[in-house]
């Protein structure tokens, strides 16, 4: 007697296959979706309106520390970076969670058209044999419907090494993000600065370029006529033309230096170039040359800390070091621990809960070979790392000397330019007051004009060069152009205008070695008048003789119970049983003017 079932088991299994064929060829299937140009024409729209609300406006005329603080806030191209070093944040945070075990909990349901059932058959002469004819019997041990559900806990110590030496590595590459980061914000300093002066060029002097361009067009085509009048000495007329023509050609090149400053302002700062930014008017005597102490020897030192790409390299060492390790542990087997409890609802089923535990060693020997490889080219990426580091070190000075020289070459210039300025002022105003008087000509007038102008273009570029040398310098040494508490423009910008004054001052060697690193603690020495501590000669990165000084944070004196030696750099407690913690600061200065200061905590120590 057949089942009814089993007539429509195998139409039934078709239309299965069928429809599984029909799902899989329709996954398979892809068909490109372009961005239609309604969509770019609404997103392009929108990113406009974000760009112009991303910050407030511009409702007084811009200062230079103004234009950077907005840079730094707003540049489309540091958030970027900003975002690539959180990102590497991230990525940081969940290497941590790859050096956990694995623990997996599931859960389950299976279903049989059928029950699973099996026969046992006889065994003999390593074969199984033929049951015969007779009754066949079969064993059930599984239900057609199982609901299944467990944890399982897998821990391997090789994974974990890996896993350690990986995290570590995540580590550098997000510092590694955030050296990247400190570079842009220096490049976008120097830039922004160096936009800013020469927008404020283009701003006093394009709109009186364009009027006397037409005056020169006047002047020609006069010259001209008196030339073909044979009025005056021909060669005078063309040697005149020339004078007029080569003035053409400097207002051309510089007017084309100038042009777009505004706009470049404005997109480093993040603003849509159609913004108008309202700008001071700057008198002669307003543009100061800035001052500057130099000091190769503290400058090099200070880059060798300070510089993004050098600290940048010791990173990428250290990346590649890490590479040797991990290439190291790949040549040992692996010891993998496991538990685990599980729970099954099947009724044939003894025990419908059970727990596990095990371990497992398992060696890959051929990791032993390749791991050998593996090592030998870690090797030589640190080998590499390390060159490229030296690289770095040597690109870094030089920029250091360059930036010097450069700095000085532009403070000749801009004298030159200052002189040549008022030199051709005069003349100008010579021969204005001669032509009013009938003693000149209205030509000479107008090309004596001109000169002036192109020399007040070549001055106010030679003073954006030096805005930018000057900045160029602090950037050479990896100086950051900013404290990172600031938050606001307002906050920001007079953060960096104290900043760049404290750095006019010399305010801009570095601590090497903070002093609260040093265990700042009065402590008794054999011989010594009283408990006392030394700050290291390296705490600073000055060169030369160092004069040191020493107060209370705020500034007062110390106070009665404790004395500062400036020529051994240390403190004593001249009255043991008054010393106190107390907040110092500590100031050093070198023979060519940079200073640089410290403050820590000085703990009184178990001998006083």
């Amino acid at each position: 007697m057949s089942k009814p079932c089993e007539v429509g088991r195998p139409y039934g299994r078709s239309r299965l296959a069928l429809t599984l064929l029909a799902l899989i060829a329709t996954g398979c299937s892809v068909t490109p979706d372009p961005i239609e140009r309604e969509t770019l024409q609404r997103q392009g729209a929108e990113d406009r309106a974000a760009l112009a609300d991303s910050q407030a406006p511009i409702e007084h005329p811009l200062r230079p520390s103004e234009a950077i603080a907005r840079a730094l806030l707003h540049n489309r191209q540091r958030r970027v970076r900003a975002m690539e070093a959180a990102l590497k944040d991230r990525e940081l945070d969940a290497a941590a969670f790859e050096m956990l075990p694995s623990l997996t909990a599931r859960a389950g349901y299976t279903e049989r058209s059928e029950f699973a059932a099996t026969q046992s058959v006889p065994f003999a002469n390593g074969e199984p044999q033929d049951p015969g004819g007779g009754v066949q019997s079969f064993s059930v041990s599984q239900e057609k419907e199982r609901t299944t559900y467990g944890v399982d806990f897998t821990w391997s110590v090789l994974d974990f090494g890996l896993s350690w030496v990986r995290a570590g590595q995540k580590g550098d590459q997000y510092l590694l993000a955030r050296e990247q980061e400190r570079k842009a914000l220096q490049t976008l300093a120097q830039d922004t600065r160096a936009a800013y002066w020469k927008a404020i060029s283009a701003d006093r002097l394009l709109d009186k370029i364009g009027p006397l361009m037409d005056q020169v067009e006047q002047a020609l085509d006069q010259s001209r006529q008196i030339g073909m009048q044979r009025v005056s000495d021909p060669m005078n007329a063309l040697a005149y033309q020339r004078s007029l023509l080569d003035i053409k050609r400097s207002l051309g090149s510089l007017r084309e230096e100038l042009i777009g400053a505004e706009q470049r302002l404005a997109r480093l700062m993040g603003l849509p170039p159609s913004t108008d930014i309202p700008l001071p008017q700057y008198g002669d005597d307003e543009l100061q040359v800035p001052e500057l102490p130099v000091d190769m020897a503290t400058m090099e030192r200070t880059a060798f800390v300070q510089r993004p790409e050098i600290v940048s390299a010791h990173y990428r060492e250290r990346i590649s070091q890490a590479e040797v390790r991990a290439a190291f542990l790949k040549m040992f087997p692996d010891l993998r621990l496991n538990a685990g409890y599980s729970n099954d609802d099947n009724r044939f089923l003894r025990f419908n809960d059970w727990t596990t535990a095990g371990a497992e060693v398992s060696w890959d020997l051929f990791n032993v070979f390749k791991a050998d490889r593996d090592r030998r080219a870690a090797e030589t990426g640190v080998e590499l790392a390390r060159e490229r580091r030296l690289a770095a070190s040597i690109a870094v000075l030089t920029q250091v000397h360059l930036a010097t020289l450069d700095f000085e070459h532009s403070k000749r210039k801009m004298r030159t330019a200052s002189e040549y300025l008022d030199v051709s002022r005069g003349i100008s105003e010579l021969v204005r007051r001669q032509q009013e008087s009938d003693s000149g000509g209205r030509l000479q007038v107008i090309k004596e004009r001109l000169n002036a102008l192109v020399a007040e273009l070549r001055r106010d570029l030679a003073y954006a060069q030096i805005q930018n040398t000057h900045a160029r310098i602090f950037k050479s040494m990896g100086l950051d152009p900013y404290p990172h508490h600031a938050d606001t423009p307002a906050r920001l910008a007079r953060a960096i205008e104290t900043r760049q004054t404290l750095r006019e001052q010399g305010w801009f060697g570095v601590v090497i070695t903070p002093i609260a690193d040093q265990d700042p603690r009065l402590e008794a020495a054999d011989g010594a008048d009283g408990p006392r501590f030394q700050i290291s000669a390296d705490t600073f990165s000055l060169a030369g003789d160092v004069e040191y000084s020493a107060s209370r944070a705020n500034g007062r004196p110390l106070p009665d119970w404790l004395a500062f030696n400036s020529a051994t750099r240390t403190f004593r407690a001249t009255a043991p049983a008054q010393a106190e913690p107390v907040e110092l600061r500590v100031r050093a200065r070198n023979e060519h003017g940079i200073r640089a200061w410290d403050r820590f905590v000085l703990q009184p120590g178990d001998a006083s």
